[in-house]
Formats: C-alpha cells, sequence, structure tokens
C-alpha cells in the first residue's frame, strides 16, 4: 500500500504500489497479475501504507449491525446524470404517486450510501443501483421500490 485506505473504502489504483518479495509458502500475497482483483475492491480491514496484501484485505463488504442493502430499479430521471461511485451520500425520497396532489412535506426521505454505482438495464431505459440505508428503513423503501416510488439526490458529505 502507498497510502492509508480505511476499512470499507474502496482500494483505488493510487492506493496500490508493487514490490517484489521473498515470502513462505504460508503468506498469503496477491501477486501483480491479479491487480484487476484488488482495484475497486472494497477495504475489508484498515489498510496503511508500506502494508502487504493478503487474500482476505480487499472485498465485498458484508452490511454492518444496523444497516440494510436495498437494490433499486429506478427510470431515467430519477437519480443524477452524472456518476454516482459506490460510497456518493445520497438522499432517498419519496416520489408523489400522483403528481397532481402530492405535497412535499407529505413525503419521506432517508439518507442513503452508494454501496454499487448504477448500471443501466438492457433496454437502457432504467438504471440498477444498491444503497445502504439504517435498517428502520428498509422495509418502507423497499415497499416504495416495488410501486417505483423512489427518486436519489446525491448530497454533499
Amino acid at each position: 500500500m502507498t497510502r492509508a485506505v480505511g476499512q470499507g473504502d474502496i482500494v483505488r489504483n493510487a492506493d496500490i504500489g508493487l514490490t517484489s518479495v521473498a515470502v513462505d509458502r504460508a503468506v498469503a500475497t496477491i501477486p501483480a497479475s491479479q491487480l484487476d482483483k484488488i482495484v475497486g475492491r472494497h477495504a475489508l480491514v484498515d489498510l496503511s501504507p508500506g502494508q502487504l496484501l493478503g487474500s482476505h484485505s480487499v472485498g465485498e463488504l458484508r452490511v454492518a449491525p444496523g444497516r440494510a442493502r436495498i437494490g433499486l430499479k429506478l427510470a431515467a430521471g430519477r437519480l443524477p446524470t452524472v456518476s454516482l461511485p459506490a460510497g456518493a451520500h445520497v438522499t432517498v425520497i419519496e416520489t408523489s404517486p400522483d403528481k397532481d396532489t402530492g405535497t412535499v412535506s407529505n413525503l419521506s426521505t432517508a439518507d442513503a450510501v452508494v454501496v454499487a454505482a448504477p448500471k443501466a438495464t438492457n433496454d437502457h431505459g432504467s438504471w440498477l443501483v444498491d444503497v445502504e440505508v439504517d435498517s428502520g428503513n428498509a422495509a418502507r423503501l423497499a415497499d416504495l421500490a416495488s410501486l417505483d416510488r423512489i427518486a436519489l439526490v446525491e448530497r454533499g458529505q
């Protein structure tokens, strides 16, 4: 590692340096040829500058206690047109069921973090995105998602 990466953060190319070392078979390291298996993955532990990466240093995050991961299918126009990378802070907003009678004051919101960047569906009419929310909001948001009543707004940190 060339610089620190906190647990849960995405490991980027600039975070990794290559070195030659002699290691015992009992020491699990990741060869340079497998760099693509590291970049873009989450740090599963705090990583320090100078640290050698082992096979269990990066991977997919498990959902933390008190949190929930929700998969959303959003129509174009229900999320920003700019890239929403993993780690982006967003607000999940309930949209009105009837555009003529909905009032903003009656609609709920929930803070969330993008877990997997949006991907276009095969027909390119919708986007699939995973977000992490407080578990207390999960059931309500999943229900709203099933009714196509959710939009995402990116917010500053």
